[in-house]
């Protein structure tokens, strides 16, 4: 059944019952807020990258803080995007599980992910056998994130095209809190996968020195979906991860200088049954994936202290590496020569990076002004390396040629990327109290340059290799009117900017046994994208609203390996990254709070997008139907606890169809509902209880099946989490 009402009816009944009785509540019985309820300003900081409050910033922001990522018990980044309608999570498949953020339909590599404002590796796939995510962080080292939704190069660069995920990881002030030695242990479980775990941090002030040490280790199994028949074939699949951060900073009185150490490892081990006897495996009788990441980061920052025309500043300089390891074993006993297959892809990205932001602020030409400046430089070295090995069991032969692919091989030549860049932005108050115009511009230089490569140069001697260089000049505006002491309207124009990747720009990949070539693109130009969006924002000690419309247009959006059909001359299938005309995404969000009476909150997140592809007439694929998430909350007399129950409700999509004519799975229409509680034992000790899914129906987030037919195999797998409990316990001493 397509829950194609169910969702507006839900929304459309909680705006009546909601506004109505806020009206009623400011006019008749504003006398019933506590003091306790004052508005309490949010501070963001990925905007202008540095501190502003929230109602000082001309575009639309999100901060999740660590207070929240408790209180929904969230373990993964999936968990964020659930009840933060217009974010999603791109995932890949049951076995590679979660990619990067998809923002206002934008994601893939088109969408910032900063962590301490160090960009995360992009994510590369070259089919089902190899998978590279970002390796992003345990959420338990997370002390907050933030995201700015829209084009935003500007302030961050090629690929901040949809928008930016800036994630921070704890510090030592998160902990210690006035006290000398703090410590925090945590434990969580879910049984959506049954995931455990635990999380240990401990901070402590030595003299100038204070220093943070924290761990997590999580282990979880394949996602128990609804909606499964008995019949259904699963991906088993166990996993452990591991990761620790030690960050040390040195008081000086020069300003704070912080070192910071962290590591990341994940493993996964995937027997793979869904696809089984389907397409080119018709013959295969097992499947069996073995992947790892790993991922280290060495970060060594500068927190400068005022002097001169400087108020305030950061300077960073770090090193980065992360290495994917994905193994494929493969039996096909039910093949005329039986034969048993190992494949390997191994992917590595080592960055080193240098930059720093500042900020300045006073009277020029009698104006007040607040100017943001900095600059950022990082060299980046990117390759793959794909092997194979096929084991005949009649003869006991072994073989180097899978498909006609000889190996080892690589997808592309190895890589260096060097982008370079200077901003400045500033915010000048027109007068007191008044109109703020907030202009920016950012130069940005961008060198891709393959490298010499023997292995690439011998599996593909006729592949055109190109290097590529780009400069860009990226501006935005952003106007800010206060209207009273409790509202603003605000408008802004971004430009985004995402050059050529170097996976389309260079490519190898051949599959002779079915005459299909992938063909490199040296004319392939950098994909524009430019946003005007407007809103308003209105606060009350009970009450807030926050509504946005926005406009994106995007020019040369870049299609990888797009089907160019036939080759006369050879009879192959040619493939090619190309760029398409023009693309728009268009849409409106609101976020409303209210609050019900002194114990019961209530609030709405909406979000609606529509999409055109202006060449083909279609909307995109990956630009999700309109969503909503409704929360209501209740917190006991004594704040003693606090139950919230929270439903996300969203439309069918509208049906789409792939180039060659074959219907594409459309996510129907659903309403999930779910049943939060957390109980305050102590000041120093709290415990969740979450029920997820409580219809235990079975649903599709359209991130999770970006692009597939409606009868692949892995649909059923890719749906939701079914009905699940959490529990979370977190102590502090």
């Amino acid at each position: 059944m397509k829950y194609t009402w169910l969702p507006s009816a839900v929304v459309l009944s909680y705006c009546a019952l909601a506004t109505a009785h806020a009206f009623t509540l400011e006019h008749e019985n504003s006398e019933t807020i506590t003091a306790e309820q004052e508005w309490v300003e949010v501070i963001t900081v990925v905007a202008h990258r540095q501190p502003r409050a929230l109602s000082a910033i001309a575009g639309t922001v999100t901060v999740i803080d660590e207070e929240e990522l408790h209180r929904y018990i969230m373990l993964d980044i999936a968990d964020i995007a659930r009840y933060q309608p217009g974010i999603e999570v791109d995932k890949a498949s049951s076995r590679f599980g979660y990619g990067s953020f998809r923002i206002r339909g934008i994601g893939g590599n088109r969408s910032v992910t900063v962590v301490d404002n160090i960009p995360v590796p992009d994510s590369f796939s070259v089919g089902s056998y190899s998978n590279a995510g970002r390796g992003l962080l345990e959420l338990g080292l997370v002390s907050n994130i933030e995201f700015l939704r829209g084009p935003a190069s500007t302030l961050y660069g090629s690929k901040a095209l949809g928008g930016v995920a800036a994630i921070q990881l704890l510090n030592v002030d998160d902990l210690l809190r006035q006290e000398d030695t703090p410590s925090r242990i945590q434990f969580t479980y879910n049984s959506d996968s049954e995931r455990y775990v635990t999380n240990v941090a401990h901070a402590f002030r030595a003299g100038r020195f204070s220093t943070l040490l924290a761990g997590v280790y999580q282990q979880k199994q394949e996602t128990s979906v609804a909606g499964l028949s008995k019949a259904q074939p699963i991906d088993r699949q166990e996993s452990d991860s591991k990761s620790w951060l030690l960050r040390t900073t040195y008081h000086s009185d020069y300003g704070d200088i912080r070192l910071t150490l962290n590591e990341l490892f994940e493993a996964y081990e995937t027997d793979i049954q869904a696809i089984l006897g389907t397409g080119r495996l018709g013959t295969t009788t097992g499947l069996f994936g073995n992947d790892e990441v790993k991922q280290k980061r060495a970060v060594l920052d500068w927190n400068v202290p005022s002097f001169g025309f400087i108020n305030r500043g950061t300077v960073r300089t770090w090193l980065q590496q992360t290495d994917t390891q994905q193994d494929t074993y493969e039996e096909r006993l039910a093949a005329a020569k039986p034969v048993h297959i190992w494949r390997a892809f191994n992917y590595n990205h080592r960055a080193i990076g240098v930059s720093a932001d500042f900020e300045s602020q006073g009277q020029l030409f009698n104006l007040r002004q607040r100017i943001g400046y900095g600059f950022e430089w990082i060299t980046s070295q990117v390759n793959d390396l794909r092997d194979g090995e096929e084991l005949n069991l009649a003869t006991q032969q072994y073989n180097k040629v899978l498909l006609g692919e000889q190996f080892p091989l690589r997808d592309f030549p190895k890589t260096k990327i060097n982008e370079a860049s200077v901003y400045l932005h500033n915010e000048i108050e027109l007068w007191r109290g008044g109109l703020v115009i907030s202009p920016g511009i950012r130069f940005e230089h961008y060198e891709l340059s393959p490298q010499a490569d023997q292995l690439f140069d011998e599996r593909f001697p006729n592949a055109e290799q190109t290097a590529l260089t780009t400069n860009s000049w990226l501006p935005k505006l952003g106007l800010l009117m206060p209207l009273g002491s409790q509202a603003e309207w605000f408008a802004q124009y971004a430009k985004g900017h995402r050059a050529p990747p170097f996976s389309d720009v260079n490519i190898g990949l051949y599959y002779p046994q079915f005459n299909v070539r992938a063909i490199s693109n040296p004319d392939l130009k950098s994909e524009t994208g430019q946003t005007f969006e407007t809103g308003l924002r209105w606060r009350h000690a009970s009450t807030s609203i926050e509504a946005v419309v926005f406009y994106n247009k995007y020019k040369n959006f870049i299609q990888s390996r797009a089907p160019l059909g036939r080759n006369p001359e050879t009879g192959e299938s040619l493939f090619q990254s190309i760029n398409r005309d023009r693309v728009t995404i268009k849409g409106s969000e609101l976020r409303f709070k209210h609050s019900l009476h002194a114990n019961v909150d209530t609030q709405l997140k909406l979000s609606w997008l529509k999409s055109k592809d202006h060449e083909t007439g279609q909307p995109l694929s990956s630009v999700s139907p309109a969503s909503a998430n409704i929360e209501l909350a209740y917190f006991s007399p004594s704040m003693a606890w606090e139950t919230r129950f929270i439903a996300n409700v969203a439309k069918a999509q509208q049906q789409l169809l792939a180039a060659d004519g074959a219907t594409l799975f459309a996510t129907p229409g659903y309403a999930s509902f779910d049943l939060i509680s957390r109980w305050y034992v102590t000041d120093r000790m709290h415990i969740n209880v979450g029920l997820y899914n409580l219809a235990n129906k079975a649903y599709w987030r359209n991130s999770s099946v970006i692009d597939l037919n409606e009868t692949d195999p892995n649909i059923p797998l890719l749906a939701e989490p079914g009905r699940s409990v959490a529990l979370g316990i977190s102590a502090r001493f």
